[in-house]
């Protein structure tokens, strides 16, 4: 029976996960982590949803996978922007999602704690060698990994991708998650005007907070090797004048949170590159590539599973 493997269990690989479950064909997910979902996860805490990675997502269209998990009533709006775009934010936080998701993958095998180390071919099938020296055969092969771990298992398979995946650099971000009293801050608020703020969010849903009570994630780019939680957290409620007692809090640092790449104007033809060295049955997907978007990260998903599994009938 023909098997697809898809390495990395972030959004886009459940996602892809998903798609051949629905499809019938046997898959192979392997996550590095000891969980699914990447950055995506969730925790509620003294009345709060906060979210230790995304949690307001711009939504340019409709989301269809939502309704095929059943979560219809999952968002809620946060605004509408100007150009007819919404500010989403989940209910029951983001990782609502990727355990919607992981859920549904019944039928195939779901590997965690495990890296890849190279890829291969032998015969006409694609060798995953893995850290612990197995090695799996596959018809198919998605690679939904950072460009960081990808460029390592295409050194000796395909190296000018793996060269050209050198070039990947990346945001450090610190996401700084603060509840409030309402009286206590004062919104709308705007992200200081600093290079080091990546961006902020604010919330006062009845979805993810106590009555009374507001919600605030800032998005800070300084390395925890330079300072600590606690000196970030205290030089941002001094900028901002925010009280030092916050009713909640929660600090989460990504070393390598996005991918620069995406804002390079050669991007786009150096993954046309990339894509056209990947051999037949081979994908290449996620935030690093072409799904700089949430919402992107889903549907390119979904649809490489399609063609990764109409390439194996043909």
């Amino acid at each position: 029976m023909s098997e697809i493997i898809i390495i990395g269990g972030g959004l886009t690989g459940l996602s892809a996960a998903f798609e051949l479950e629905k499809l019938g064909i046997a898959y192979t997910l392997i996550e590095v982590k000891g969980r699914l979902g990447s950055s995506i996860v969730s925790e509620k805490r003294n009345g709060f949803v906060l979210d230790g990675g995304p949690f307001v997502l711009t939504r340019t269209r409709e989301w269809p996978l939502l309704a095929e998990l059943g979560l219809e009533d999952a968002l809620y709006q946060v605004a509408r922007l100007p150009n007819g775009n919404e500010l989403v934010a989940f209910k029951n936080g983001t990782q609502t999602l990727v355990d919607a998701l992981a859920n549904r993958l019944t039928s195939g095998r779901i590997i965690t704690r495990m890296s890849v180390s190279t890829l291969g071919k032998v015969e006409d099938r694609f060798a995953v060698c893995l850290e612990n020296g197995m090695v799996m055969n596959t018809d198919g092969l998605i690679v939904a990994a950072p460009a960081r771990y990808a460029e390592r298992m295409f050194y000796t398979f395909q190296p000018e991708i793996s060269q050209r995946l050198l070039k990947h650099h990346y945001d450090s971000i610190t996401r700084v998650t603060l509840g409030y009293r309402k009286e206590q801050i004062a919104v709308p608020f705007s992200a200081p005007e600093d290079p080091s703020c990546a961006f902020g969010s604010w919330t006062d849903s009845e979805y993810r907070v106590p009555p009374g009570h507001i919600l605030i994630q800032v998005g800070v780019r300084l390395p925890l090797e330079r300072t600590t939680p606690e000196i970030i957290v205290r030089e941002l409620q001094r900028i901002m004048e925010w009280p030092s007692d916050p009713v909640v809090q929660r600090v989460d640092y990504w070393s390598e949170s996005h991918s620069l790449m995406p804002h390079d104007p050669k991007h786009d033809a150096d993954m046309t590159v990339i894509e056209a060295l990947l051999p037949e049955g081979v994908a290449l997907v996620g935030s690093d590539y072409r799904a700089d978007r949430f919402e992107d990260r889903m549907t390119q998903g979904q649809d490489t599973a399609r063609k990764i599994a109409a390439s194996l009938k043909s």
